[in-house]
């Protein structure tokens, strides 16, 4: 499987690694934990995102590694760049965002790692494979497919990586390879408890009351079984947190009884919402995201869409009604 990936690591020296839009976990583990074991390799490293990094996951790159990519700043990055690397989007380089538009233009050797279904062909090379978990499951298998070793810091970005894209275990993707896979994770360093508290319990004031306020605002439709809540631009400046801050808040109307279906919209500037989407299983959520341009999975899913609050959840209702 991993035979052509190997060969092109091997045959080049400088890498861009990249993914999708508003990086979620499973992306920036991910892409941390190849960087790293290229690093290790003695190649040289640039990862590039069109989204900055959540706050919240910071731990996991304390050599700040990820970087916000800018047009001006590095443009020379990917003039010079041998080959680049794709993880968690195999949707297309439009799913990149800006930083997509420019990895195509330069037309360099491309090479896809991904876990997501519903793949395009857009790299030269690609390894999908939509039984695992989380694409951080596949870069600890191409690891150990190059007789490399995982370092405690690979350990805490790929185990991070998996653990949320998993929805801490609870989801239907987790199956013995995973915990395969993160027992060896946990062997090269990774903590759970430390990286629990980082994730979930060092939240500042305000956006623990931003969490109370969005539950206080669910509301349902479809005969209880779909679920939403939205948040304004003026709501999250009220509350300080910024919108790239909210992950975890997509699966609050999951707790309720009867609910097949979580929609959690954020307003973006330039009129655009960011669409956040769950599920218990029972409706494919990653076939309504790719309506608006996303993607994802069956219990999780996720897209970007121009328009005013109102007008995206009208249309993302619509469609969730006609899978219901």
């Amino acid at each position: 499987m991993w035979t052509e990936i190997i060969d092109a690591i091997n045959a080049h020296q400088r890498f861009i690694i990249s993914a999708h839009t508003n990086p979620d976990c499973d992306a920036l583990g991910s892409e941390l934990g190849l960087a790293l074991h290229l690093q290790r390799l003695g190649k040289t490293v640039s990862i590039l995102n069109s989204d900055p990094m959540p706050p919240t996951y910071a731990f996991i790159d304390p050599d700040g590694l990820v970087q916000t990519y800018s047009a001006t700043a590095h443009r020379q990055t990917i003039a010079d760049a041998d080959a680049i690397i794709v993880v968690d989007a195999s949707g297309g380089w439009t799913r990149l965002g800006r930083v997509g538009n420019a990895l195509a233009d330069a037309h360099k050797p491309s090479l896809c790692i991904d876990h997501h279904p519903n793949s395009v062909k857009y790299t030269d090379v690609a390894v999908v494979d939509p039984t695992a978990a989380a694409t951080g499951e596949l870069i600890v298998e191409l690891v150990e497919a190059m007789g490399g070793e995982i370092s405690p810091k690979m350990a805490v970005a790929l185990y991070t990586a998996i653990v949320t894209d998993t929805g801490n275990f609870r989801f239907s993707s987790t199956d013995a390879r995973t915990h395969r896979i993160t027992a060896k994770l946990l062997e090269a360093g990774a903590q759970p408890a430390k990286i629990y508290n980082q994730l979930y319990e060092q939240n500042s004031l305000g956006r623990v009351k931003l969490e109370g306020y969005t539950l206080q605002n669910i509301a349902l439709t479809h005969g209880g079984r779909t679920a939403y809540s939205m948040l304004t631009l003026e709501v999250l400046e009220r509350f300080g947190v910024a919108s790239s801050d909210l992950d975890s808040f997509s699966g609050l109307s999951q707790k309720i009884k009867g609910v097949d279906v979580s929609v959690f919209l954020v307003e973006l500037p330039r009129r655009r919402v960011k669409i956040s989407l769950r599920s218990n299983g029972s409706v494919p959520v990653n076939q309504i995201a790719a309506k608006f341009g996303g993607g994802g999975h069956v219990p999780a899913a996720g897209a970007t869409a121009d328009g005013t609050l109102e007008t995206v959840l009208s249309n993302v209702l619509t469609e969730v009604e006609k899978l219901l």
